[in-house]
């Protein structure tokens, strides 16, 4: 307990010594129309890294000062950056005397490296990087939807009218590959499920020898639709949308490879996924070998995953190894790699024992419970464990097969901070590159021999910088100082940690008034998120929500976050804790670090109050109903207040089905405790939620109004679970603000 308190006041010292050199005689006051309705405060970003195929340099999107999207380039021989895409000089629209103005919804470099493939207004278009001219592709109203070069750089394959389809460039002919496609039997996309829970937009892959095409084929005809409801036009507009809530029907999925030169009608080759249907398939990817593909197999419990090699000439499938957990799910990534040598691949685990185990040491070791990196070969055994100890690995960023090493991010340095570092295939010299103290996010080029890091904490906005391998800074590409940031008082956090009456110790951060005074008592306000892996107390920039912060701080509030159990950064017993009863040990521990705050003597201990969005909705709203006799006033924005509501992947991945786990889905419901609310309570929410539907603020609403109890809400017309839009925002926080002002 000492050393993590030394470990967090150094942090602390160090962010104080940042902001008060920043902040100089600042004077301005913080207001909710300069956080959110202008970009005085925004600071300048980059996005769309994308690494030159000949290694010179990478391109990036960036906005000017009239926020038109452009592309830039970088070259490190000169280390000079220049315009490369100006959207409002696209030559081919120029001509059509501007009839549709361009906008950069995204872009792709050729594999040769000559030119880039922009989709605009519904059409492809080829610009030439050395001429700046560019070529439209296609020319009609139907969307070519997710384009992609094949590796060979002769043709792109992309979505159109439902179906998988293929542009030859030489000829400028396109050829259809699938038929069977319509509105609800989805060929090369994902279900609204999928790709929210999943995380992953691509749903077709070209094989390394340009030769095939695997894709998912998702048929949602069984899934229950909802009836989102536009109430603006005065003919309602009625949007339904397929939508599975944990027990219900999910989509059915399919894997199809297709031989992009075959014949019209040569059709596609199926893989063999088994026998049940009732099954996840959240990733595929090539191996080296063009002939087979790899499938991870997930099923509807998600504690059981099997990695497939598929033949694609057969359709046959062979399972190399699987993982299973009974008391606990298992997490999908990205961050597996088959190298090079076409004999090994990496795979990232937080297994506590898997089929393809070697030993009783290593099932030990893998009790553990961190994520951790390891060497397999290609029939499935462990040849070691890579990365080890209590800390965790949370992303693979490159590998240099040559020299025999992997770069991860990670939290050897604690659970507040993520840096770089590297170590051998054989698990030795492990070494940190990223010296600040901070949040590193890390985009290594392919060649392993520059990386971009996206660097921020608490002290400083996110800046990207530029460097060799060996942690070497080249340049500070974006240093997003925000100059107009100069002008404020800022108090940074204080970062420390809690320990509750049951031994928990939980991390936390707390921003005091500028003027604060230990002998007065202040009201605090609670921020939660609280959700399975997530963190809130990260020595990281916080954007406009600090600024919001630093606005309550200055009318004389305390702000406190905490991370309760369930959360991330700690271990997979940490965070796993919450299996089948989420929200539970989360709310305990939001009122034990309640309690906690209420016996301090600077702390009004009648006006804690708590606020939090999505699961921190949920959080919030959970909180007031069960820790009454704790909090005055919460606000809830966009939460669940039934887990039978939320989508089955998300809900289930956690909790189970309803029908498995019916106690744990009635004593986790915000709307089975609405009897027990004392304080004032602010329900939120946008009435074009797609994530977590409306209905949940009216059920909860309803159960408060049949109780007697009196709340406020406040309905977003038109708006989705991000309630966006500039003076929007504005509305939303002045009546954030002011019920906070009013009410606690």
């Amino acid at each position: 307990m000492k050393s993590l308190r030394r470990h967090l006041s150094c942090i602390t010292a160090v962010i104080w010594t940042l902001a008060v050199a920043s902040t100089g005689f600042a004077q301005k006051k913080f207001t909710v129309e300069t956080i959110y309705g202008t970009r005085d405060l925004s600071g300048k970003s980059i996005s769309g890294v994308q690494w030159m195929a000949d290694g010179s340099g990478f391109t990036y999107f960036q906005r000017d000062s009239a926020s038109a999207l452009n592309v830039w380039k970088y070259e490190f021989k000169t280390k000079k950056r220049s315009l490369l895409i100006d959207s409002n000089k696209v030559s081919a629209l120029s001509e059509q005397k501007q009839e549709k103005r361009f906008s950069l919804g995204n872009y792709f470099w050729s594999p040769d490296g000559n030119s880039i493939l922009l989709p605009s207004n519904n059409d492809l278009f080829l610009f030439d990087a050395a001429s700046g001219q560019t070529r439209q592709l296609t020319s009609d109203s139907l969307e070519e939807r997710d384009p992609q070069f094949s590796p060979d750089g002769k043709k792109i394959a992309f979505l159109k009218n439902h179906n998988l389809q293929v542009l030859d460039l030489a000829t400028g002919q396109t050829r259809q590959l699938t038929t069977q496609g319509e509105e609800h039997i989805l060929i090369g996309r994902f279900d609204w499920v999928y790709e929210e829970e999943f995380s992953i937009r691509t749903a077709f892959f070209w094989s390394p020898d340009s030769r095939h095409i695997a894709y998912f084929e998702l048929d949602e005809r069984q899934v229950p639709e909802f009836p989102l409801t536009d109430f603006i036009p005065v003919h309602n507009l009625y949007q339904p949308m397929r939508y599975p809530k944990a027990g219900d029907k999910n989509s059915l999925v399919k894997i199809g490879v297709v031989q992009v030169d075959a014949a019209n009608g040569a059709g596609t080759r199926w893989m063999d996924l088994g026998s049940e249907t009732d099954i996840y398939i959240p990733r595929i990817k090539w191996t080296h070998d063009p002939q087979t593909l790899a499938i991870i197999r997930l099923n509807r419990d998600q504690n059981h995953l099997e990695l497939l090699l598929a033949d694609i000439a057969s359709g046959t499938t062979k399972k190399i190894f699987e993982e299973k957990d009974a008391n606990g799910w298992i997490d999908i990534n990205d961050d597996w790699r088959f190298l090079n040598d076409g004999k090994h691949f990496l795979w990232l685990s937080i297994s506590d024992g898997s089929a393809s185990l070697l030993n009783k040491k290593d099932a030990e070791r893998g009790k553990q419970g961190w994520p951790h990196l390891y060497l397999y070969d290609m029939t499935g055994r462990r040849i070691r464990q890579v990365t080890n100890g209590n800390r965790q690995v949370d992303n693979l960023v490159g590998v240099d097969e040559k020299a025999g090493i992997v770069y991860y991010t990670g939290t050897d340095a604690g659970p507040l901070e993520r840096h770089l570092y590297k170590i051998k295939l054989d698990g030795t010299d492990m070494a940190r590159l990223s010296l600040e103290p901070g949040a590193h996010a890390i985009n290594m080029s392919p060649d392993a021999r520059h990386y971009l890091d996206t660097f921020s904490n608490i002290a400083t906005p996110t800046r990207y910088s530029l460097y060799a391998a060996n942690g070497a800074l080249v340049e500070v590409v974006e240093p997003n100082e925000i100059p107009a940031l100069k002008e404020y008082t800022v108090v940074p956090p204080v970062f420390d940690a809690l320990r509750t009456p049951r031994g928990d110790v939980l991390h936390y951060w707390m921003i005091k008034p500028a003027d604060f005074d230990p002998a007065r008592k202040y009201p605090v306000l609670m921020y939660v998120y609280g959700g399975p892996g997530s963190q809130t107390v990260r020595n990281a920039w916080g954007g406009s929500s600090y600024y919001w912060y630093q606005l309550l701080a200055d009318k004389g509030y305390i702000i406190f976050s905490v991370d309760n159990r369930g959360t991330g950064g700690r271990g997979k017993a940490f965070m796993m804790s919450t299996y089948k009863n989420l929200g539970t040990l989360e709310v305990e521990d939001q009122i034990a670090a309640a309690q906690w705050l209420g016996a301090l003597p600077y702390v009004d201990d009648s006006r804690i109050g708590i606020w939090g969005w999505s699961y921190g909705g949920y959080m919030a709203a959970f909180c007031i109903l069960k820790g009454a006799e704790v909090f005055k006033t919460a606000v809830s924005v966009a939460p669940v207040t039934d887990w039978r509501n939320y989508d089955t992947i998300y809900t289930e991945r956690y909790m189970l089905t309803p029908e498995k786990n019916p106690e744990g889905y009635k004593n986790t419901a915000p709307v089975n405790f609405a009897k027990e609310l004392k304080g004032n309570l602010l329900l939120i929410h946008g009435l074009n939620d797609d994530n977590v539907h409306a209905a949940n603020a009216m059920q909860l609403a309803l159960a408060l109004q049949d109780a007697r109890k009196p709340f406020s809400l406040m309905m977003y017309p038109q708006k989705d679970h991000g309630i966006g839009g500039r003076d929007t925002r504005v509305h939303l926080f002045n009546l954030i603000t002011y019920y906070i002002l009013k009410n606690l």
